[in-house]
This record gives structure tokens, sequence and C-alpha cells, in this order.
């Protein structure tokens, strides 16, 4: 099942279908007009850097319990504002044995268990994230098409509790090839998105909003200083990951550099204004929490507080009162060592 029909559910369900894969794709009844190309055209043609062709999706659905009932694995290809939405429709036709994959987490699976906790779900769910999405990809909007601009290779994936990484990628090899991670948080938060898409966007507002939807965020918008800014919230970013044990930054700010630098990634439009998904998702969701987790363990993010702050003003949203702080990510007044436990094992430390 690949839950979300838009660039990332048109390209991963195409890409699973044209390689055997049997797949359903869902989408929200508020947003089943994504799926009209594809339910009157049959299926989806793909084009770019991965597979080639047209792909038959075997089902094309707005119902919840249809995509799910029986699915080996759910792919989660929503903005992560909705992964509550989506799991909360999950849960009553959730299945032993089923694996709930996050395409990317952004810390996701700590509130997918969460709200499993809450509704009561006791059956055995593997719920894991990736760092980010499979390819750079985009939808022809209003058509039944889709573009890979750049895959990746080796997704790092972690699940949750984080003993059961394991399980997640053999379950998944053939399908997606994944590469272990520590836990979600490493994992989570070495999403590119996080530093590239808010400072990029926020340096660029005046540009962005001049142009109307016409601009080039990694080919126009990288300027020498822009990237420094970038590379400073990393360095804080670095320091936060150091605190909590090494972490591993999957996509270090020179990786970033060199992705920009892909021609096929450089012709990619957006964002179209100063309430996209680079501000919407990639503020409350990535740096809100790396600074709640930041303030938890002691170390100081101010340059990435103050973009939260930028972010707020120029879009009237309070993003710090709306992102995933520790409270939310249920971590709040644990040690270091009790966070590792936690994440590891999926308990925390006895009252």
């Amino acid at each position: 099942a690949v839950l979300g029909a838009g660039h990332a559910g048109y390209s991963l369900a195409a890409s699973l279908t044209i390689r055997g894969h049997q797949v359903r794709l869902y989408e929200m009844p508020l947003f089943k007009h994504n799926l009209d190309p594809v339910l009157e055209r049959g299926g989806i043609g793909l084009s770019g850097a991965a597979e080639r062709g047209f792909a038959k999706i075997q089902m094309v659905t707005s119902k919840i319990g249809a995509a799910v009932e029986g699915a080996e694995a759910i792919f989660v290809c929503t903005v992560a504002r909705a992964h509550k939405i989506m799991a909360e429709l999950c849960q009553p036709y959730l299945e032993n044995g089923q694996i709930i994959l996050l395409l990317p987490g952004n810390l996701g699976t700590l509130e997918v268990a969460r709200i499993f906790r809450e509704k009561g779900v006791n059956k055995n769910i593997n719920i894991a994230e990736t760092a980010t999405f499979p390819y750079a990809c985009r939808r022809v909007i209003g058509e039944a098409k889709a573009k890979i601009l750049l895959r990746e290779e080796r997704l790092p994936v972690a699940a949750f509790p984080a003993r059961n990484t394991e399980i997640i990628i053999h379950e998944l090899k053939g399908i997606i090839d994944l590469h272990k991670g520590r836990n979600v948080i490493e994992v989570g938060l070495s999403n590119p998105n996080i530093m590239g898409h808010v400072a990029g966007t926020l340096l660029n507002t005046g540009y962005i909003e001049a142009l109307a939807g016409k601009f080039k965020l990694w080919k126009q918008g990288m300027s020498p200083s822009v990237l420094r800014a970038i590379e400073a919230v990393y360095q804080e970013k670095r320091a936060i990951f150091d605190k909590l044990g090494k972490y591993t930054d999957y996509y270090s700010f020179d990786k970033l550099k060199r992705v920009i630098a892909e021609p096929l990634f450089q012709q990619a439009w957006g964002p179209p204004d100063m309430k996209s998904r680079y501000i919407s998702e990639d503020v409350p969701n990535g740096m809100v929490a790396l600074a709640s987790i930041g303030d938890l363990i002691g170390v100081n993010t101010p340059l990435i507080k103050a973009f939260i702050e930028l972010a707020s003003v120029i879009n009237g949203v309070d993003y710090q009162n709306e992102g995933r702080t520790v409270e939310k990510l249920g971590i709040s007044g644990l040690s270091i060592d009790e966070i590792n436990t936690f994440l590891e094992e999926g308990r925390k430390p006895p009252a």
C-alpha cells in the first residue's frame, strides 16, 4: 500500500509496479482529485533517472480499508503533518506482521507509536522511518505522469524500537534497498531538507515571492552566502548528534552540495511560495525537533531558533507550538542514556 498520491506517491507506486510488485495507491477523500488522472489513464507514466515506462497500478482508491487490509507493507508517502492522520485512519484495519514505513519520517514513528498506544492497537506491527525519500521526484500536476530526477542508494532506516530495524531491512529486501541506522532520531534528523529547504527558502523569500513560482531553489538560490548559512545550521545539528552519542549524519553538508550540483536536480521548480512544505513541513517537524532536543540535552541552537522565529513571523504561524517537541515525541525529562535506551528498546525507565 502506498499512502499519499503526491509527487512521492505517484513515483513510488509507478516504480514498484514496473518492478513487478502489486501496488495499491491510496489518497484521502479530501484529496481524491489527485487520483483522477490515474483512474482516467489506468496507470502512471514514469520517466527520468530510475525505472521508466507505464505502470498499471493494481488498485487506486480513496478507501483506506481497501488499501491497508492484507497489505504486507504500508508506505506512508505524505507530508509529516499527515502522519498522525494516516495512523488514525489505518489503525482499525491493521493486521499482525504488517510493516509501516514512513518515507521520510522526521521522527513520525514516535508519533505513530503513541497514537497506536492511545488507540489500544495490540497487533504486532513494525514501524520504521527513512531519512529521506528514495527519489528526488516530481509529479506532473493534472496528468498521470511522474519523473524521477535523482535516485538515492541505500536509504538509512530505523525502526521504533530500533531492535526491530533488522526485521524491516530483511522483509523489504528487493523492494527498497535499506541501510541500518542507529535509531529514529539519528535517521529522522539526518533528513537534508531540514537544513537545505528551510534556510534556502527563508534567505530567498523576496526572490521567491517576486517570481511567483517561477523559481528554482537549487539552481538560483544557492549563493555562497546562503550555503554558509546552511553549513552553520548543519554545525548546530552536528553538536546535538555528537552529544547524543556520536550519531551519524547520513546527509552531511558536503553531500548536500554534491546533490545540489546534479544537473537534473537543478531543474526542479520550487518552492512556489512561503507556505510550501519547504517551510510548513520542515520547520515544525525538523527544526523545532532539533531545537527542542538541543534544549533538553544542553546544546545551544541559536541559528536554528532564529529560522523558526523568522518562518513563524513570515507565515503568521506559531511553528514552535505546532512542532514536534520533546514532549510530543515522548522523551521530555529523559537523560541522554534514557533517550537512547527508549529508542532502542521502546521502553522508558520506571517513574
